[in-house]
C-alpha cells in the first residue's frame, strides 16, 4: 500500500488540485505551487494551502 498527498490551494474560495503529487515516503526538492496566487507550502501566508493523503491499495 502507498499513500500519495495530494495538495490543493482554497485561493479562490474551493479547493482546487494543484499539478504535483508526492509520495509520502519520497523526499523531494520541488513543491507545488498555486497557479493562481502562487503560494507553496513553505511560502503560504495566507494559509491557503491544504493537503489531503489518499491510500492506494493497488500495492
Amino acid at each position: 500500500m502507498s499513500v500519495y498527498r495530494k495538495w490543493y490551494c482554497t485561493c479562490v474560495g474551493s479547493p482546487v488540485e494543484l499539478d504535483y503529487q508526492e509520495k509520502i515516503d519520497e523526499e523531494g526538492d520541488t513543491q507545488p505551487s498555486c497557479r493562481r496566487c502562487g503560494a507553496t507550502p513553505s511560502s503560504d501566508p495566507r494559509k491557503t494551502v491544504i493537503y489531503r493523503d489518499i491510500e492506494d491499495w493497488e500495492d
